[in-house]
């Protein structure tokens, strides 16, 4: 996939909100990723990427694309003074209209 050059907020609420949905069904049915949750080493990120299917993990790829021009736009702005100041409980709660929606 090639790398994103502008910043979506529509196609980057809704890859978030896609991928909050289907990380909690795989943690709720998949019994591997279920087992994986029991064990001394945990469930780690790259476990429930690699049980995606081959469409997902490419959307994987785009909204962790997307994540980062976010984090990078917050970043900017909170050394900027613009927007809400980063807080530890909520960090950057700035830029999109719903973010109680967004991990």
């Amino acid at each position: 996939m090639q790398q994103m050059e502008h910043w979506d907020e529509d196609r980057y609420v809704e890859l978030n909100t896609f991928f909050k949905v289907k990380i909690q069904r795989m943690l709720d049915s998949d019994p591997y990723i279920r087992d994986l949750q029991r064990q001394e080493g945990g469930l780690q990120l790259r476990d429930l990427i690699d049980r995606m299917s081959e469409r997902e993990q490419e959307l994987w790829v785009e909204f962790i694309q997307l994540d980062r021009m976010k984090l990078n736009r917050d970043l900017q702005n909170h050394l900027e003074g613009k927007g809400k100041p980063y807080s530890p409980q909520k960090g950057f709660d700035q830029g999109l209209e719903d973010n109680s929606t967004l991990w």
